[in-house]
């Protein structure tokens, strides 16, 4: 018989480690008011040198094999000011099992174009809200087993973690770390991000990647 714990910890690495690569998720510790920012770091969602750039609506990516054994999908959501992820883990590469939902939203904002991506813009990506839902019994004993990750959970059931944060999933506390600094481009109908660092820290403008990442997601029309 399989280890359960070994089990366990095997899953948490691959879903960390997919938070890691692609999702819009907490890094080390800030607050809230965006310390190493100025205001001529960020303006709001179409002002001077972001008017081009337009977020609006729907994106998707297909689904994307983690390197664990699993896959994941991203589906972000876009108004002029808002943005909405749900980061979804599944059991095999071909996503056919969904196993827990990392949902992100908070308001964004765009600032000028990126001076080392010449393609991108300098964004602020910031998290009022963070929940976790697990999607079956297997992945709620898995949650349940996380360290500094608070239950109780459900199948089912959206769990907030924006106060206590869930470490296991790569998630700290909205207090601790409010918003990520990142880049944002837009090509055609392909959506990207900044290439997320191996300790998924974003919190500060000195923190904001330098290229983007490889995975895009796709205008949905």
């Amino acid at each position: 018989m399989r280890n359960p714990t070994h089990k366990n910890t095997a899953l948490s690495l691959a879903i960390a480690a997919s938070l890691v690569t692609a999702c819009g998720s907490a890094g080390s510790s800030n607050n809230n008011s965006g310390d190493g920012a100025t205001s001529s770091d960020v303006r709001s969602s179409g002002g001077d040198g972001s008017a081009a750039l337009d977020l609006s609506g729907r994106w998707r990516n297909a689904c994307t094999p983690n390197g664990s054994g699993g896959g994941f999908s991203l589906d972000f959501e876009f108004t002029a000011s808002e943005w909405k992820l749900d980061y979804v883990t599944y059991a095999e590469p071909a996503c056919a099992t969904r196993m827990v939902t990392v949902h992100i939203e908070g308001p964004y904002e765009l600032g000028a174009r990126s001076a080392q991506v010449s393609s991108a813009y300098d964004a602020v990506f910031r998290f009022t809200r963070k929940t976790v839902t697990a999607h079956s019994a297997g992945a709620v004993g898995f949650l349940s087993g996380l360290p500094m990750c608070t239950g109780p959970f459900e199948v089912g059931v959206a769990r907030d973690i924006g106060a206590s944060g869930c470490a296991g999933l790569g998630q700290r506390p909205i207090a601790a770390c409010g918003q990520d600094y990142d880049l944002v481009s837009v090509e055609g109908d392909a959506l990207r991000f900044g290439q997320r660092p191996a300790d998924n820290d974003m919190c500060t403008a000195e923190k904001r990647p330098s290229a983007l990442a490889p995975v895009s997601s796709q205008r949905v029309r």
